[in-house]
């Protein structure tokens, strides 16, 4: 997409964070954690801008070789034209580059499109984690080797 970047995540880019992450989540993170997760060690988090708009982010830990992605999220009115596609794959390229073996996640067993996403970019389902989540629906466990 014309005029897509993606970089780092820094305290300017908090407040549009938040508030996707308000739109995306039942239970979004606080403001606060959002700023310890920018200068956590071994957090890669990243942000979707357009014309300096925050319009989606990835927030990933890792250790040794592998890695857990524990949120990604596109603004509503983005959704839809490659913005998380974009993202994940800038993921994948900056924990290959710090030599990350494996990416695992959790995705709700009914978000179809996250799902196949996910799975478009070579993930597995490895098991089914029953009420996960605070909704008490399930999550399934996914994994990539990269």
């Amino acid at each position: 997409m014309e005029g897509l970047t993606i970089v780092e995540f820094q305290p300017k880019h908090v407040d549009a964070v938040y508030e996707i992450s308000v739109e995306a989540f039942p239970l979004p993170w606080a403001k606060e954690e959002l700023i310890r997760e920018i200068i956590n060690p071994r957090a890669l988090n990243l942000v979707a801008l357009v014309e300096e708009e925050v319009i989606g982010y990835v927030q990933c830990w890792y250790t040794y070789e592998d890695a857990d992605i524990i949120n990604i999220a596109v603004k509503n009115n983005w959704k839809r034209k490659g913005i998380g596609k974009v993202l994940l794959q800038g993921l994948i390229d900056a924990l290959k580059a710090k030599g990350m073996r494996n990416i695992f996640l959790e995705v709700r067993v009914t978000n179809l499109p996250a799902q196949t996403l996910y799975k478009s970019f070579g993930f597995i389902t490895l098991a089914k984690r029953e009420r996960y989540y605070i909704s008490g629906e399930d999550a399934l466990v996914m994994n990539l080797q990269i």
